[in-house]
């Protein structure tokens, strides 16, 4: 069976494996921006050069090499109690090299299992990276002749490596291989330009609403910021692949702290995210919302710490849409279904149901806003140079798919545009813009009345309604407990008799998934927005995720950790000092 699936694989892969046409020969045009841009000579001069010089050049071929650059600009401006704290600019251009030696069915990047996984550095997603200058096109040719052949190097000695696993390990259940067929051919050109914003303006409207935080002896840190990126990444691979593509990413955020007496750190934190400088929120609108969470903030001050509670709750939008990023968007990710390490928890599940019927899940990085809202987790093309697309993933309950970079899995042998990364680090598949969509949808009010049903069904005291939450982890390895936690910032209790909600504080949600979605019972018909930046093994993405507020028969939580330090025994500085002038 083995030696069928092999024959066939490379029988599907053997244009890609043989062929001369793998080399970019495309020419640029004559005008415009393609043809001025050294950086983009610079890179598809040097793979041409460096993959027909060293394809053949060992006994190992080379099969495939491709240059990213993340060329990147960056703005940022901190204030605190209306003064700046932090200002300033940045420029980088980081080049990153993917290197492919041996076939697409086994290649260097390939999994190293047993114990010497702990000892390899082909298990890590680390590849080349380096920074490269502006102008010259020598001095950038430079160094990227020198980290080709560092890269190249490495590859060698971890494809014997490989080698070397594969003959002391036990046989692997999925052969699919290393590398995925698809040819990425695309020539595109669109690079993003830095937005431009009265940077004055910004400077002062930062500074004065940080000063509303002086008001508030409770605090013990505060702040205002606004951060620019202009990202342009440039693609060019071995397949033929000639792309630039850009994007601008800015936001304005505030946060607060403060500490109770029983030594319980607290905090509130808001950001606003939007793509260009007309959609920045107003004044008034982000010192309403600094107002709202200040008084949240004092409640929780006042609050008791909440014990572990197991019972029904309603986590509102966009509390729920980082629900499912970390604890379904995860583990949905393609490279995790085949991994000896990883859990698995839904590799053998495609065609079952693996949640309730009434909510479809999708993945689609070609949006760029929802209901009108900026999505932060937008690209044309992923890392891979693979266009982007929509991904269904659940339909109506049932599990139909996987996020796909172009590392194949069982059944799955195509890239679904999800091959993503930072600088220095290997693509892995993962998501862009997860969108959660239900077809039990009621409004907000009846969502809270239903959460009372469900308190009195289960006999509860009360019920929980988790308004804010901080982000989470999910653990998907098989060496520790296959579990999620998600870290709540600000919560209620709901008492079925009718009595006031109180606010509580020191818990987190925790589950294993499986077992978590089926508790879902109802959906709200608001969906909310999450922005944010998220972590794994390939490195900081910028994601978005969109759901409804979810109504769930029972949840779980436990305590978090304290500091135990109490608050600072004297009131601030410039507070005492006010007290001091009022009553003079």
């Amino acid at each position: 069976m083995r030696k069928i699936l092999v024959f066939f694989f490379l029988f599907l892969c053997s244009s890609s494996l043989f062929s001369e046409s793998g080399l970019v020969r495309r020419s640029f045009k004559e005008n415009g921006q393609v043809s001025k841009d050294s950086l983009l000579a610079a890179l598809t001069e040097e793979l041409n050069r460096s993959f027909s010089k060293l394809k053949h050049a060992e006994k190992v071929p080379l099969y495939f090499l491709e240059y990213e650059v993340f060329d990147s600009r960056r703005f940022w401006i901190d204030a605190s109690l209306g003064a700046v704290s932090s200002e300033g600019e940045s420029n980088s251009r980081i080049l990153t090299i993917d290197v492919r030696l041996g076939s697409r069915e086994m290649d260097n990047t390939h999994e190293i299992k047993g114990r010497q996984a702990y000892l390899n550095d082909s298990n890590s997603r680390s590849v080349g990276s380096i920074s490269l200058p502006g102008g010259d096109v020598d001095a950038i040719k430079e160094k990227i002749w020198l980290l080709t052949d560092r890269e190249y190097k490495r590859a060698h000695n971890n494809y014997l490596k490989v080698e070397m696993n594969k003959k002391v390990t036990a046989s692997e259940e999925d052969e699919s291989g290393d590398f995925t067929c698809d040819k990425t051919t695309d020539v595109y050109y669109d690079r993003a330009e830095m937005p431009l914003f009265e940077r004055e303006k910004i400077k002062n409207l930062i500074k004065k609403l940080s000063l509303k935080f002086k008001e508030y002896d409770f605090l013990l840190d505060s702040g205002v910021g606004f951060y620019a990126k202009n990202l342009n990444r440039y693609i060019v691979n071995s397949d033929g692949a000639q792309i630039v593509t850009g994007n601008n990413y800015m936001q304005i955020y505030f946060n607060m702290s403060s500490r109770t007496e029983d030594g319980m750190n607290l905090s509130r934190y808001k950001s606003y995210h939007f793509e260009n400088a007309e959609e920045m929120p107003g004044a008034e609108q982000i010192s309403r919302d600094i107002n709202t969470l200040l008084k949240q903030l004092a409640r929780l001050r006042k609050s008791s710490p909440q014990e572990p509670f197991i019972g029904p709750a309603i986590l509102e939008g966009q509390a729920a849409a980082v629900f499912f990023h970390e604890i379904f968007g995860h583990r949905i990710e393609g490279h995790r279904q085949k991994s000896a390490s990883e859990g698995q928890t839904f590799s053998k599940k495609v065609g079952k149901k693996i949640m309730p019927e009434f909510l479809s899940i999708y993945d689609d990085p070609s949006i760029k806003k929802y209901n009108g809202t900026f999505l932060r987790g937008n690209y044309v093309y992923d890392d891979e140079g693979v266009k982007s697309q929509r991904t269904s993933l659940v339909e109506n309950g049932i599990l139909k798919g996987f996020l796909m970079s172009r590392i194949p899995i069982d059944k799955f042998n195509r890239s679904n545009g999800h091959g993503r990364r930072s600088e220095g680090r290997m693509p892995v598949a993962r998501q862009g813009n997860l969108i959660v969509e239900s077809s039990r949808r009621i409004p907000r009010e009846t969502l809270r009345k239903k959460l009372v049903e469900e308190i009195k069904k289960s006999g509860k005291p009360y019920g929980l309604i988790i308004k804010d939450i901080a982000g989470g982890f999910t653990i998907t390895k098989r060496t520790l407990p296959q579990s999620f936690t998600v870290l709540i910032k600000y919560a209620l209790k709901i008492f079925p008799d009718g009595r006031p909600e109180e606010v509580v504080r020191g818990l987190n949600m925790i589950g294993t998934p499986l077992q978590t979605f089926q508790k879902i019972v109802y959906t709200s018909d608001d969906p909310a927005v999450f922005n944010g930046t998220c972590g794994a093994e390939s490195g900081w993405v910028p994601v978005s995720a969109v759901s409804p507020s979810l109504l769930f028969s029972e949840i779980e939580t436990e305590k978090v950790q304290k500091s135990n330090e109490k608050p600072p025994v004297l009131k601030p500085p410039y507070f005492e000092r006010r007290n001091l002038n009022e009553k003079d």
